[in-house]
C-alpha cells in the first residue's frame, strides 16, 4: 500500500490533469448539447452546468500548474493575489453550480420559484459578505490565509451547490418517469450520487486549515486513513459524473426522435383527415352537379357531408321562405338513425341558422343541456344570403375552412337549381304563350272572316244587285237611274271607309307613314273616342325615326297598356310618355285606377294568370328590353319600358 501511495503522489500532476480534464469534458459536452432546439425543461439550465464543467476544470488545471511550479527551483513563489484569483474563479464554478440547480428547479417546481430564486444571490451575498470580513482582518498583515478562504469557499458555495443540483438531478428524474424515459432517470440518479460523493471529497475533505472541521478533516487526514490520496477518489467521483451526464444528455436525441414521430403522425393524421374532408367536397360536388332539382341534391349533399364530415351528428339546410320571410328547413340528415335531436336542440340549431342568415358571417351556438354544438355558415347566391348551412357536433372541430368551401358550392348549387326552374317555368309558359298566340289568330281569322262576311261581303253584294238595278232602269227612266248611282257612290265610299278601318285596326299605316310618336297619338285619339278615360301624350326628347321592329313593339306595348287600363283599371286617367335618350327610348304608361298586387298576378296560374302582361315581357325579350311594372291596390298601375337602341338598327338621319 506504501509503494501504490508513493506511486500516486508521484504521479499526483496527472491525476490533476486527468480530474481537470474530466470536468472540462462535461462542460464541454453540455455546451454542445444545450444548443439544441428541444422542448424539454432540463435544457434552459444546461448552459450553466456547462459553465461549472468548464470553469471548474481550468481551476483544476491552474492547481496542476501551481504544483509544477513548486518542484522548479528557479520560479518565483506564486503571488497571494494569484491565490486570491484562483478561489474567485473556484467560486464562480460553484456559483454556475448553484445557479444550474436552482434554474433547474423552479422548471420543474414553479410553486417554489420566487423563493428558490433568491438563493443564489443570498449564498454569493453571505460569501462576499464572509470573504470581506476576513479580508479586512488581515488588512495589517496582508491578505487572509489561503485554506480559511478556500474552506469559506466550499461550505458557502460547494457543498450548497453541490446537493441543491443533485437534489435538481433527483427532480428531473421524476418527470422523466412521467414522461416515460426511465432510463435517462437512472442516468439522473448516477450523476446525483456523483455530485453527493464529489461534494464530500472535494468540498468537506479539503486542505488542511486552522478552523474546524477543516482541521480534523482534510486531505492529510484523508491520506493517512485510506492510504489514497483524495484527489485520485476526486477524479473517479467526476469522471462517473461525466459518464453519467454524457448518457444523459442522449436524452435529447430520444426527445428529437419523438417530436419526429408525433410530427410525422401528425402530419400524416393531418393527410388523412384532408384526404377525408377532400373525399367530402369531391363527393358533395360531385352530387351537385349531377342533379338540377333542388330537393334531390340539398338531401344527397346534406347526407354526404354527415356521414363524411368526422366529427358531425347532424345536418340541416335552411332557405328562405319568400311566403314567410322567413327560413325553413329543406333538408335534414341524422348520422345514426336511433338519434334524434330534442326540441331545445332543434330550437338551437334554427337560432344558429338565422344568426348566420341574418350577419352574413359563420355562427356558433351550444345547447347548454346536450352540450351540442352547432355551427352555421351562410349560403349566399349572387352575393345574397339565400339560407344557411347548420351543422350538429359533440366533439371537437375547428376545420371550418371545408364548411366554408362547402356552403360556396352548396349556394352555387342552390341558383343553378334556381336558374334551371326559372328556364323550365319560362319555357312552359312560352308553350302556353304560343298555343294562346296560335288561338288568337284563330279567333282573329275568325273574326276578320266574320267582319268581311258580314260587313264588306253584304255592303259588296248590295252593291252588285244595285248596279243590276240601275242597268234595268237606266232605259226606262233615266233620272231614276240617276238617283240610284248616286246612292251606289254613297254605298261604295262607306265600303272603302271599313275596308280603311279594318286594315287600321289590323296594322295602323300611320304606323309605317309617319312613324312612332304619330301612331301613338292617332292611337290615343281613336281609344279616347270609345272610352271614357282621358289620356295625356307627352313625348320627351328629340324625335326620331327607329327601326321597325322596335317601333312595332312600343306600339303594341303601348297598345296594349291602354287596352289594359280600359278593361281593368276603372281609372279616369292615364298617361303615355315616349321619352327619347341618345342610346335608349323610355316608354310608360300609368294609370289612376284601381291598381293590383303585381307579385299575386305575375305568380298566377291557368285562367288567373296576366296574359297581356307576359306578352309584353315577350315582345320586350325580343328587342333585349327591360320591363317593370309597379303597382299596388288603390294606388294605380306604372308600366315602364326601356330599350337600347344600339344593335336596333335605329335610323338617326330621319326625324319625325
Amino acid at each position: 500500500m506504501t509503494e501504490l501511495t508513493a506511486f500516486l503522489q508521484a504521479n499526483i500532476i496527472a491525476i490533476y490533469f486527468i480530474y481537470g480534464l474530466a470536468h472540462f469534458v462535461t462542460g464541454l459536452a453540455v455546451a454542445l448539447e444545450s444548443g439544441r432546439n428541444t422542448q424539454l425543461r432540463l435544457s434552459h439550465a444546461l448552459p450553466f452546468l456547462a459553465a461549472f464543467g468548464i470553469t471548474h476544470g481550468v481551476n483544476e488545471w491552474v492547481e496542476m500548474f501551481s504544483l509544477i511550479s513548486t518542484q522548479i527551483p528557479t520560479l518565483v513563489q506564486e503571488p497571494r493575489w494569484a491565490e486570491m484569483f484562483k478561489l474567485a474563479w473556484k467560486a464562480l464554478s460553484f456559483f454556475c453550480l448553484l445557479e444550474f440547480g436552482i434554474r433547474l428547479l423552479t422548471q420543474l417546481i414553479p410553486q417554489q420559484k420566487n423563493w428558490l430564486r433568491g438563493l443564489p444571490v443570498l449564498a454569493l451575498f453571505i460569501y462576499l459578505v464572509g470573504a470581506l470580513v476576513m479580508y479586512m482582518r488581515a488588512r495589517p498583515t496582508g491578505y487572509p490565509q489561503p485554506g480559511v478562504v478556500e474552506m469559506w469557499t466550499n461550505y458557502i458555495l460547494g457543498i450548497p451547490a453541490s446537493l441543491v443540483a443533485a437534489s435538481a438531478m433527483l427532480a428531473q428524474r421524476r418527470a422523466f418517469l412521467r414522461e416515460g424515459m426511465p432510463q435517462f432517470g437512472r442516468d439522473l440518479v448516477g450523476a446525483a450520487l456523483a455530485l453527493a460523493w464529489y461534494a464530500l471529497l472535494d468540498q468537506v475533505i479539503d486542505d488542511p486549515a486552522i478552523y474546524f472541521p477543516a482541521n480534523v478533516l482534510n486531505t492529510d487526514a484523508f491520506l493517512r486513513a485510506v492510504g489514497l490520496p483524495v484527489e485520485l477518489l476526486r477524479t473517479v467521483t467526476v469522471g462517473a459524473l461525466a459518464f453519467f451526464v454524457i448518457r444523459m444528455l442522449r436524452v435529447f436525441e430520444v426527445e428529437y426522435a419523438r417530436r419526429l414521430d408525433a410530427a410525422n403522425k401528425a402530419r400524416f393524421a393531418a393527410q388523412e383527415e384532408a384526404t377525408r374532408e377532400l373525399s367530402v367536397m369531391f363527393e358533395t360536388c360531385r352530387i351537385l352537379g349531377t342533379s338540377l332539382d333542388a330537393t334531390q341534391l340539398l338531401n344527397d349533399a346534406i347526407t354526404k357531408i354527415v356521414m363524411l364530415l368526422d366529427p358531425m351528428i347532424a345536418g340541416m339546410v335552411f332557405l328562405r321562405d319568400q311566403n314567410r320571410d322567413a327560413l325553413s328547413i329543406r333538408a335534414s340528415k341524422l348520422r345514426e338513425p336511433d338519434f334524434a335531436l330534442t326540441l331545445a336542440e332543434s330550437e338551437c340549431a334554427r337560432r344558429t341558422a338565422q344568426g348566420a342568415y341574418t350577419s352574413g358571417q359563420i355562427a356558433y351556438a351550444t345547447e347548454p343541456k346536450s352540450e351540442t354544438s352547432f355551427v352555421a355558415v351562410p349560403l349566399f347566391s349572387q352575393e345574397r344570403a339565400v339560407g344557411a348551412l347548420t351543422l350538429a357536433h359533440r366533439a371537437a372541430f375547428s376545420n371550418y375552412a371545408v364548411i366554408h368551401t362547402l356552403a360556396r358550392q352548396l349556394g352555387i348549387a342552390i341558383e343553378n337549381a334556381r336558374l334551371y326552374t326559372e328556364v323550365q317555368e319560362k319555357e312552359q309558359l312560352r308553350g302556353q304563350l304560343l298555343s294562346r298566340t296560335v288561338a288568337a289568330q284563330e279567333e282573329e281569322r275568325k273574326r276578320i272572316a266574320r267582319e268581311l262576311h258580314d260587313e264588306t261581303g253584304q255592303m259588296l253584294t248590295a252593291l252588285a244587285v244595285s248596279l243590276g238595278a240601275v242597268e234595268q232602269t237606266i232605259v226606262q227612266d233615266p233620272d231614276k237611274a240617276q238617283y240610284q248611282v248616286a246612292e251606289l257612290k254613297m254605298l261604295t265610299m262607306r265600303t272603302i271607309d271599313n275596308l280603311r278601318q279594318f286594315v287600321s285596326d289590323l296594322r295602323p299605316t300611320v304606323l309605317d307613314d309617319m312613324g312612332l310618336v304619330a301612331a301613338l297619338r292617332w292611337f290615343v285619339q281613336q281609344f279616347e273616342e270609345h272610352s271614357d278615360i282621358q289620356v295625356t301624350v307627352e313625348i320627351i326628347g328629340a324625335k326620331r325615326r327607329l327601326a321597325s321592329q322596335v317601333e312595332t313593339v312600343l306600339f303594341r306595348i303601348a297598345q296594349e297598356g291602354l287596352n289594359n287600363v280600359r278593361r281593368h283599371a276603372h281609372a279616369q286617367h292615364a298617361k303615355v310618355c315616349l321619352e327619347f335618350v341618345d342610346t335608349k327610348i323610355l316608354l310608360t304608361v300609368e294609370d289612376d285606377g284601381r291598381g293590383f298586387d303585381v307579385d299575386q298576378i305575375l305568380r298566377a296560374q291557368s285562367e288567373r294568370r296576366a296574359w297581356g302582361l307576359l306578352g309584353i315581357q315577350e315582345r320586350i325579350e325580343l328587342v333585349g328590353g327591360k320591363f317593370k311594372i309597379e303597382s299596388a291596390p288603390g294606388r294605380g298601375t306604372k308600366l315602364a319600358v326601356e330599350i337600347l337602341l344600339e344593335g336596333n338598327g335605329v335610323s338617326a338621319n330621319k326625324r319625325e
